[in-house]
């Protein structure tokens, strides 16, 4: 039975009330699979140079040593284009600052084909980095305005799912690209590919309603919320607003109106968590075979690792429907310290150790994978771009820390099991502020989402 039209003439309408107590809409879902589309050229990016490295070192006839700065550049790139391009996307428009991204990616994908050393791979690298930085916020921001109240969370979550989901599909294809067509050929489709994505999104994603609302375009305002909403016509006459309204620059909002406390704990959790991660993912096989297990199982072991992470996150989406959402992010965090704890402890036995990483990729990497989704609910409409890129910026210089501060302490002659009990602190530090946001978004009177449960602390 079709729901009767309601027309909205002169008055004023609510563009978020309006989105938050509808259902999916055709063009919710457009947004969500092409958000999910763009995720896939970050996981596939972070795949396909761990698998082109070896083949890089003697096309270019370098030391491997070497490419430590190469995968370095990418990650500052990728932390400097989260700060940047998150901001950006909040003042200058959502739509146009993703096709940005995704041009950029594209085009520095395509000149690293020309690479002919050290130096220019990493130039390239690091700008494509910065292309890459800014698709998790805006695309998370994206689908958390025209997805309703109930369904923002999963979908956000859903959408950066696509990370993981494009580093194995990337993984595969360079297993089989490169040995039939050498190492340049997954970049040139590493750079067709996001090309054709930024003219899809360019064509078919809609405009932001909160930029269109912003500038004042109240006939197209109208006409998206019709898209979202079919069952209301809006009078463009009619005066439309927003939640929240944005008014200064976007990151010196984070810390106004008694946002400072949630915004440092939010920063101390993504910097902890990501510090663990990073540590883990760079030396698990290391630490495995230090520890008596052989390479290929310890490889084995870091791509169940991987699965888990898949598995973790889709099942987080599924209980912040039902549960405080911060409060599930810290439980997460806390368990995956725990699996670090028992990883420390896992000697030589194959079965607990691949059954340990499993978990670890569960609760550590996926729980900060739907971190990465939930981070924008932190915060009001107009801020979440900038909200998510900044929380990832910091976070990211955990990823840069984590490999360096096992290389040293490895150096330093630290037994296996000292390092993944120190890992798992960071871990147990990210669990504690998880809750403490939870605790801290309860009592929020600027943040309209349902990411925390009705009751106080």
């Amino acid at each position: 039975m079709e729901r009767p039209l309601r027309s909205i003439r002169l008055g004023s309408v609510d563009v978020t009330d309006v989105i938050d107590r509808g259902s999916m809409s055709g063009t919710a879902w457009r947004v969500l699979a092409l958000c999910l589309i763009a995720m896939l050229v970050d996981g596939f990016d972070i795949q396909v140079i761990t698998y082109v490295a070896p083949v890089l070192t003697r096309a270019l006839g370098v030391n491997r040593a070497l490419l430590g700065p190469v995968f370095s550049s990418g990650l500052v790139g990728t932390t400097l284009g989260a700060f940047i391009f998150g901001s950006l996307g909040d003042r200058l428009g959502r739509k146009q600052v993703l096709c940005a991204c995704l041009l950029i990616f594209a085009i520095c994908s395509l000149g690293t084909t020309t690479a002919s050393g050290i130096e220019s791979l990493m130039a390239w690298r690091f700008v494509s980095g910065l292309g890459l930085g800014g698709l998790t916020p805006l695309t998370v921001t994206y689908v958390a305005e025209f997805c309703p109240g109930r369904y923002k969370v999963p979908a956000a979550m859903i959408t950066t799912s696509g990370y993981a989901i494009g580093a194995a599909g990337g993984g595969l294809l360079a297993s089989f690209m490169i040995p039939m067509f050498g190492w340049r050929s997954v970049f040139l489709l590493g750079g067709v590919t996001p090309l054709l994505i930024a003219i899809a999104i360019a064509a078919l994603l809609p405009h932001s309603i909160f930029d269109l609302a912003r500038r004042g375009y109240g006939d197209q305002l109208a006409k998206a919320i019709q898209g979202i909403a079919p069952n209301i016509s809006v009078d463009p006459r009619a005066q439309i607003s927003l939640a929240e309204k944005a008014a200064g620059f976007p990151v010196g909002r984070l810390f106004a109106e008694g946002r400072t406390p949630r915004t440092i704990a939010l920063w101390v959790m993504f910097f902890a968590n990501i510090l663990s991660l990073y540590f883990m993912v760079s030396w698990l096989p290391t630490i495995a075979h230090t520890s008596g297990i052989e390479l290929s199982a310890a490889v084995r072991a870091a791509a169940v690792m991987q699965v888990g992470s898949v598995l973790g996150t889709f099942s987080l989406a599924a209980l912040v429907r039902r549960f405080d959402t911060f409060s599930m992010v810290g439980t997460g965090f806390g368990v995956g310290a725990l699996a670090l704890v028992l990883l420390a402890f896992a000697g030589s036995s194959v079965q607990y150790f691949t059954t340990v990483a499993f978990l670890a990729g569960f609760f550590v990497i996926g729980t900060q994978t739907g971190a990465n989704a939930v981070s924008a609910f932190a915060y009001p409409p107009s801020l979440r771009s900038t909200g998510v890129g900044w929380a990832l910026g910091i976070g990211r210089t955990g990823a840069i820390l984590g490999p360096s501060v096992g290389g040293v302490l490895m150096a330093l002659g630290w037994p296996t099991r000292d390092l993944l009990l120190l890992a798992a602190c960071p871990a147990l530090l990210a669990s504690c502020c998880g809750f403490v946001l939870s605790c801290m978004l309860r009592r929020s009177s600027d943040v309209r989402d349902a990411v925390a449960s009705p009751t106080g602390c």
